[in-house]
């Protein structure tokens, strides 16, 4: 069994839906995230709201997400609440034809005829995941400083410092200095 299949039902039933809109809810939370192996989120729960409309071979998603969700800090690595939002369509196609449906490939999940549920845990997990910033940095506080580790921050400019003392030792231009300087020149 697949960590997939092992998660709580985030899945819609069209076997016996109705063709027309439907609108569902579900909510995920610390034991969703926990699930998906070597996943960067630890915590989290985000309300979801997915308005879908069932129509012959196909059904079309609004796919609504907001909340928050534990992700480590890019600078101190110490773990905070960052927000999610995500607004998403999916095509989700019963024909299992990827060339006979038509739809654009990048948001369409192909089922076989036979499958009697939509699992939605995979999109879900992937939408709030791509949701997240490219970079995870602890907000700011009112008067615009950084909430991280102040110890981190601190041990962080001591080793910048360290580097640009370091680069400016090893540069050809402060050796050349230095050569002039031996020579009893120096460098105009």
């Amino acid at each position: 069994m697949s960590k997939i299949d092992s998660l709580p039902p985030y899945g819609i039933a069209y076997g016996s839906l109705p063709q027309g809109r439907h609108t569902f809810r579900f909510e995920v939370n610390d034991g969703f995230f926990r699930r998906f192996e070597g996943s960067e989120i630890s915590e989290g729960h985000v309300s979801v709201r997915v308005d879908a409309e069932k129509a012959g071979s196909f059904m079309a998603l609004a796919v609504g997400m907001e909340g928050s969700v534990k992700v480590a800090c890019d600078r101190c690595l110490d773990e905070f609440f960052a927000p999610v939002a995500f607004e998403g369509t999916l095509t989700v196609s019963f024909t299992g034809e990827a060339e006979q449906d038509g739809f654009a490939e990048d948001e369409v999940m192909h089922l076989q005829p036979g499958d009697t549920e939509v699992d939605l845990a995979q999109y879900l997990y992937e939408s709030i995941c791509l949701s997240l910033p490219m970079q995870r940095l602890h907000p700011n506080d009112e008067q615009g400083r950084s909430t991280c580790n102040k110890d981190m921050l601190a041990k962080l400019h001591e080793l910048q410092q360290e580097a640009r003392r370091v680069k400016e030792e090893n540069s050809p231009w402060s050796k050349l200095a230095a050569a002039a300087q031996r020579a009893g020149s120096t460098p105009k």
